[in-house]
């Protein structure tokens, strides 16, 4: 009987860590979104792919354009793990 008790206390805890992964991931991915949008805003690009041809001969574009790219695969690395998450919720 104890035993029964303490599965279901693993339960609870794993989907309240689930669910904790899942606020800090979705946290960390509107921050990442709204440093994104500012900078797309400030070039008026959609991606990093329009920047790289502009930024050539623009040393504060190079830079944005490193940081925009460095943003990009920390947000996919993000929504990845959250995916994951997600699945193993269900």
């Amino acid at each position: 009987m104890g035993y029964m008790k303490m599965d279901k206390i693993i339960q609870v805890n794993d989907k309240v860590i689930a669910n904790s992964m899942k606020k800090v991931f979705k946290e960390e991915i509107g921050e990442i979104e709204r440093e994104l949008r500012e900078l797309y805003n400030k070039y008026n690009i959609k991606s990093s792919k329009e920047l790289e041809l502009n930024a050539k001969n623009d040393e504060e574009a190079k830079n944005d354009f490193e940081k925009i790219k460095e943003l990009e695969d920390e947000l996919e690395r993000l929504n990845s793990y959250l995916r994951e998450v997600n699945m193993k919720t269900i």
